[in-house]
């Protein structure tokens, strides 16, 4: 059954996003991390390349009219379709786009949920379509925490 997982009342979900790619990889995956902002992915590479050398992970921006590559754990992407996908990588969303409408679903999403009530309020949208598309909800409150 696929899964989404939703991090709600993050204060800085830049920083937890780098963090929770960075986990995700070391569970044992490959990472598509995508936004609706190019200026959002230009900052998480900037912020990735300036973390420690013990801690780096190796990274692209992927273009989506190209093919994907195979051997980089966390792609960054965006566009306007969402793309088709192996089924082995978790997608970490920081956007607004509702991943059971892919081409095909994923089987893990990652949901980084700030702390105003606009994005509160559309993350209600998104838990509501992944539950009507059968995905499997798991909720984590990190207010205090990250």
């Amino acid at each position: 059954m696929p899964k989404a997982t939703f991090y709600t009342h993050v204060s800085q979900p830049a920083v937890f996003a780098c963090r929770l790619a960075v986990r995700a990889v070391r569970d044992g995956g490959r990472v598509l991390v995508w936004s609706d902002s190019a200026d959002t992915l230009s900052r998480l590479d900037r912020d990735w390349w300036q973390q420690d050398v013990e801690s780096f992970i190796p990274h692209e921006i992927w273009e989506t009219n190209q093919s994907m590559p195979s051997a980089t754990q966390i792609l960054l992407a965006t566009g306007h379709t969402l793309p088709t996908l192996p089924a082995d990588i978790t997608i970490l969303n920081l956007s607004p786009d509702f991943w059971p409408d892919a081409p095909q679903p994923p089987e893990r999403v990652l949901e980084i949920i700030g702390t105003s009530l606009e994005d509160l309020a559309e993350a209600r949208e998104r838990f509501r379509a992944y539950r009507q598309n059968g995905f499997d909800i798991e909720h984590h409150k990190m207010e205090g925490k990250a």
